[in-house]
């Protein structure tokens, strides 16, 4: 699903090539928005939010945890699909609190 890459964890730089996953939580409906929510196959990502920090933990239908990205972390996208994920937001002096509804990251193509 995802194949590491050279990146600074925590940074709000990033490469120049790394497309930005912008996450975005609202409390009064428990909805994580993601944007942009489609990326493709090859791209490199990074997760960040504006509230703070973000840890992406991506989940299987088994709701088995897998694959980790802190925020700003730099993974490369390896295999199409759409992938559900949690969410942990960490704002400014405060811990990290787990949004109830997560996002969901669609890697095109799902066909060749």
């Amino acid at each position: 699903m995802l194949s590491s890459t050279l990146g600074v964890n925590g940074s709000s730089s990033g490469s120049p090539g790394a497309i930005k996953i912008t996450l975005t939580y609202d409390p009064t409906t428990y909805a994580v928005s993601v944007s942009p929510n489609t990326v493709h196959n090859g791209d490199t990502i990074c997760f960040t939010t504006t509230q703070g920090k973000v840890r992406v933990v991506f989940v299987t239908p088994f709701n088995d945890r897998t694959a980790e990205m802190l925020d700003s972390q730099e993974r490369t996208l390896s295999v199409s699909g759409a992938y559900p994920f949690l969410c942990f937001f960490t704002e400014p002096g405060e811990g990290e609190s787990e949004a109830r509804i997560g996002g969901v990251l669609d890697v095109q193509p799902h066909r060749p």
